[in-house]
């Protein structure tokens, strides 16, 4: 008896402190998934406010310039999106493991460092926009528009590097705000230059004001944001360029090419076409941008706890991939089924009826962006895991493809030609990047086939009918868009019964339950 009472002694304690320390990881666990839920659904929100308001802001302009003047605006600004193949690089993604190791000197200097190459980088990307739009000999007019808009660049490429530092302590809330907040400020000025000097380069000033608000205020939080020992230090503002540059190769190599993939459709519209086409090429854009920026937003706090899972917690990390992977493809899936339904009358509703000619393109890119978001997070897990070597020369490929289809689709189909061009390459993305996930990771079960399988299935059985219903028999666009987004996600819970558990899930950790 008095050896059980001392193996009891000395177990008990044990017993005790294991028990504490499944106590103390299940509490962590528990956190994480708030911050998580917290920072995806304010980045939701905040992509979503912000999306709507310029998507209203355009109509405004569309509305106002003349087609001409439309598209020399959307030429511009889709040559500075492209510009994030420079301003980017994808050092961001990089540093965020370092962000987090709790070393206050580190931190200090790494955050700094990063601040002043995102500066240099901003700085390069706007030289290279004005220098594109002067030597390729485009009109004096539109050489000016790229220089005035292209201090957007100047401004947008170190608040990103402000952003970064947000996104390492999932706190996506503060930026949120200043995201809308500097939206606002744009929307406002649109409608009183619309109304006291509606003319193509006046509409440039509200969208560098957007730029100033944000970058002030996220600024101005960092100090909150950080004990005053890892707060960003300028003492060695280049000492780890090298180190950040050469880490981010791969990963710079291929989102540069993606980018370019993704908006290369614009200028070679306006070499092998109109500005006109440009116009209204740009209308599709503006439903696709804002599904990608809703369905993009879900990657960017997930990208912070796959750092932290890989490569020691597979399972967790597993798990932590499928779930924005499962509301990225219903999100898309119904932006998809509701666009087919109603895309067209929507158009003319927003923007005239001279714009009803891009509704059909509009409707591809938008299915593209559905596709493009899954892509996404699919990239986000292998920036995480640091797999990808191979990516650049995915995106390469892809880059390749879309240019060779738009040569021949281009002069044949417009803007309809660009969009299945686009379409098509951005299919073929999806599944190589699936395979290298698949395939580089070697985690059972990473790569979820069964759910796109399924769900491309379902969007197609809802969205052709619906689309029928519409365009041929002259059914209510109304009552067909509402009957088909029902059906989807009625069909989506039974068909995808673990993905309604994951927003189930994530409903009740932000009651707190």
């Amino acid at each position: 008896m008095a050896t059980v009472d001392r193996q009891e002694r000395v177990s008990s304690p044990e017993v005790e402190s294991s028990a504490a320390v499944s106590a103390v990881a299940e509490n962590q666990n528990r956190s994480e998934n708030r911050q998580l839920f917290n920072s995806s659904t304010a980045m939701i929100i905040g992509r979503l406010g912000t999306a709507v308001l310029g998507w209203a802001g355009s109509v405004i302009i569309a509305r106002t310039l003349s087609g001409d003047d439309w598209g020399r605006y959307s030429f511009v600004f889709a040559l500075l999106g492209i510009l994030e193949v420079v301003t980017d690089l994808g050092v961001g993604r990089v540093v965020l493991a370092r962000l987090n190791s709790g070393k206050a000197e580190e931190v200090s200097k790494l955050a700094g460092s990063f601040i002043v190459l995102r500066i240099m980088l901003g700085l390069l990307g706007y030289l290279l926009a004005v220098g594109y739009a002067y030597f390729t000999g485009l009109s004096p007019l539109v050489v000016t528009a790229a220089a005035l808009a292209g201090t957007t660049v100047m401004l947008a490429t170190p608040a990103n590097a402000f952003f970064v530092l947000y996104q390492s302590k999932l706190r996506l809330t503060y930026t949120a705000f200043w995201d809308i907040a500097g939206q606002v400020v744009q929307f406002l000025l649109i409608v009183l230059v619309a109304h006291f000097q509606p003319v193509l380069l006046a509409f440039l000033l509200p969208a560098i004001a957007r730029e100033v608000v944000i970058f002030l205020g996220r600024g101005a939080g960092i100090p909150w944001l950080y004990p005053k020992e890892f707060r960003p230090s300028f003492r060695q503002p280049f000492a780890y360029w090298g180190e950040m540059l050469r880490e981010a190769l791969p990963i710079s190599i291929g989102f540069a090419l993606l980018t370019a993939l993704e908006r290369i459709d614009m200028l070679m519209l306006q070499r092998l076409d109109t500005y006109e086409a440009v116009g209204l090429y740009a209308i599709g854009y503006k439903f696709s941008d804002l599904l990608a920026l809703v369905v993009g937003a879900l990657a960017v706090p997930f990208t912070t706890v796959l750092v932290k899972a890989w490569p020691d917690h597979p399972e967790q990390f597993r798990t932590r991939v499928y779930q924005p992977l499962a509301v990225a493809i219903l999100l898309g899936g119904l932006a998809t089924v509701l666009f087919w339904s109603a895309g067209k009358t929507v158009i003319v509703l927003l923007y005239g009826q001279e714009f009803i000619g891009s509704a059909y393109a509009a409707s591809l890119m938008v299915t593209g962006s559905a596709l493009n978001g899954f892509t996404f997070i699919v990239i986000a897990a292998l920036v995480a895991a640091r797999k990808l070597r191979i990516f650049p020369l995915i995106a390469l490929f892809g880059l390749g493809l879309n240019i060779g289809l738009n040569f021949v689709l281009i002069p044949l189909l417009s803007i309809n030609g660009a969009a299945l061009a686009t379409l098509f390459t951005q299919v073929v993305m999806l599944l190589a990047m699936l395979l290298l996930l698949q395939f580089s990771l070697q985690i059972p079960r990473v790569a979820p086939w069964g759910l796109l399988l399924r769900q491309v299935l379902v969007v197609s059985a809802v969205a052709v009918p619906a689309h029928l219903l519409v365009t041929e028999l002259g059914q209510n666009w109304v009552l067909v868009a509402l009957g088909a987004a029902l059906s989807y996600l009625l069909i989506s819970a039974v068909a995808e019964r673990r993905g309604s558990q994951v927003l189930w899930q994530r409903i009740r950790q932000a009651s707190g339950k």
